[in-house]
């Protein structure tokens, strides 16, 4: 049976992944194309809670890296890797590059770096995303978005416009190891929602 292709959604906050994730769902079949998040597990998700808590905004670098890495491993092997060995496609909204942009690099953890990339080769065991795709906007005006929605907002969130001027220049560091596909999500929803999905029909027709 051939292997499904793994496609990760990225973006800083206010980039409109999880708008694009529900359009990416109702587009295809799940049968053909997984649509799951970062950390989703029974137990992925109880990591997350105390990752974005306030409790969690007080503890080391260190420790919200190994919370991060273990919520991740736990839904690469329970959700992800399997899905893959079936042959289905998956499609995710944040994935490891989510860890090296906040816990690496805008919590001033780079000395973390070359510990991720060792951990991130023994959790996937080479079944490292075919894809990412990164939803590009400027963080003042991500930040803005946010703030419009109404929405309660982690730590992470209420964090300062350098912080998260430093998690955009960590994912693009990331991106320079990695295949991927930037995208101006400035522009109108529409136009970001359909260059999303041709970038997916075209990698899942390729897949093999």
């Amino acid at each position: 049976m051939n292997r499904g292709k793994f496609i990760v959604l990225e973006g800083g906050e206010g980039a409109g992944k999880t708008t694009i994730a529900k359009a990416v769902a109702s587009a295809f079949p799940a049968d053909r194309l997984l649509v799951t998040k970062a950390g989703e597990t029974a137990f992925g998700e109880e990591l997350k809670k105390m990752l974005v808590s306030e409790e969690g905004s007080n503890v080391s670098a260190e420790a919200q890296f190994l919370l991060a890495w273990s919520a991740q491993t736990d839904h690469f092997q329970r959700v992800v890797s399997p899905a893959l060995s079936r042959g289905v496609s998956v499609f995710s909204d944040r994935f490891d590059s989510s860890i090296f942009a906040y816990q690496v690099t805008a919590s001033g953890a780079t000395y973390l770096s070359d510990l991720f990339w060792n951990v991130r080769d023994e959790a996937f065991k080479g079944a490292t995303p075919d894809l990412y795709i990164f939803l590009d906007v400027p963080p003042e005006v991500g930040l803005a978005r946010v703030k419009k929605s109404g929405r309660v907002m982690d730590h992470f969130e209420k964090r300062s416009l350098d912080f998260h001027r430093t998690v955009r220049e960590g994912y693009l560091e990331f991106f320079k190891s990695v295949p991927h596909k930037i995208i101006d999500a400035t522009r109108p929803l529409a136009e970001v929602e359909a260059d999303v999905l041709a970038l997916i029909r075209t990698h899942i027709r390729t897949q093999v």
